[in-house]
């Protein structure tokens, strides 16, 4: 709703060519595959629907992918990053690396614009439109607090221990809960902050009955990838394990099925253990992983034909 309100606004005949550039401006910050597959989403829309609806507007659409690595997707190798950006070069879509937003503020000079500001800029800002963040999250505000809480240290008999506390353990980069390899949360004893030179190795031990999954856990040891197939896997072994009673004996272990981007235009990329797929070959990959984590059998039906009635005869878009 709020891309076509720009298309609307932007064709007003009493707005400037310089509102229509802020207006149609659509910045994408952060460059990993949320943010890379909005962009291609938005230039498939405008390519293949709202170019006929506003033909006038062609000239001025511009969408932006904004990041602060030095290059987007981190998560794969250099070459099928380098593919998916020189995709987007022949698709006039521009990818910014090495770029700090500092500010976002409305536009005092055009109404529903907004002014990003770069600190590679200096005082100059960018308009837009449209900003989608897609960068990194804070960790959940529950976690936080958890993790500073203090409580009482137990015995091996579920006893407490007069003078001994703990609490969670936090992962130092991200601030999740760090779990063992079964996903049991750890503790360590507090004690009163010393000098560095006189600080203890604290030793962890099992929260009993307390499980983490998902982004807010962190299993020692391990850097499993912040995607939904880390978590699902997880929620699946733990509901296995507890259900067949044999959790302590069998470790969680991460089955990495690959990663994949939609590019646009019927392109994407994947990259796995096994093979590099990129293209056409890629994208009808893509489509079929989405179509099989479809929960119900109407779903895996309905889904192909929508994809089908949206390839034939366009998006309806007076129904967003």
């Amino acid at each position: 709703m709020k891309i076509l309100q720009c298309f609307e606004k932007a064709s007003l005949p009493i707005t400037t060519d310089e509102e229509r550039r802020k207006l149609l401006h659509f910045a994408v910050v952060g460059g990993g595959p949320t943010g890379i597959e909005f962009a291609a989403e938005l230039h498939d829309l405008v390519r293949d629907d709202l170019r006929d609806t506003y033909p006038d507007l062609a000239g001025f659409v511009k969408i932006t992918v904004y990041d602060v690595a030095p290059k987007v997707l981190p998560m794969f190798d250099q070459k099928l990053a380098q593919y998916a950006m020189d995709t987007f070069k022949r698709e006039r879509i521009a990818v910014k690396t090495e770029h700090h937003l500092t500010r976002i503020r409305p536009d005092d000079d055009c109404a529903g614009c907004l002014k990003l500001k770069f600190q590679e800029y200096g005082d100059e800002e960018v308009g837009a439109g449209i900003v989608v963040w897609s960068t990194g999250l804070m960790q959940n505000p529950l976690i936080h607090k958890l993790g500073s809480t203090v409580v009482e240290q137990l015995s091996a008999t579920g006893e407490a221990i007069t003078g001994a506390t703990m609490q969670l353990q936090n992962d130092e980069k991200t601030g999740g809960l760090v779990t063992d390899a079964h996903l049991r949360v750890m503790t360590v004893p507090r004690t009163p902050e010393k000098p560095d030179s006189e600080k203890q190795q604290k030793t962890p031990s099992i929260l009993p009955d307390v499980y983490s999954i998902g982004d807010c856990a962190v299993v020692a040891g391990q850097r499993y990838p912040a995607t939904a197939q880390v978590a699902s896997q997880q929620a699946t072994y733990l509901a296995k394990r507890l259900n067949k009673g044999d959790l302590a004996t069998r470790p969680f272990r991460f089955r990495n099925w690959g990663v994949m981007t939609y590019l646009g235009n019927w392109r994407a990329i994947h990259q796995s253990g096994a093979d590099e797929l990129t293209g056409r070959a890629a994208w009808f990959l893509w489509r079929t992983a989405y179509l099989t984590k479809s929960m119900s059998i109407r779903n895996k039906i309905m889904v192909p034909v929508y994809w089908f009635m949206s390839w034939l005869f366009g998006r309806d878009i007076s129904r967003f």
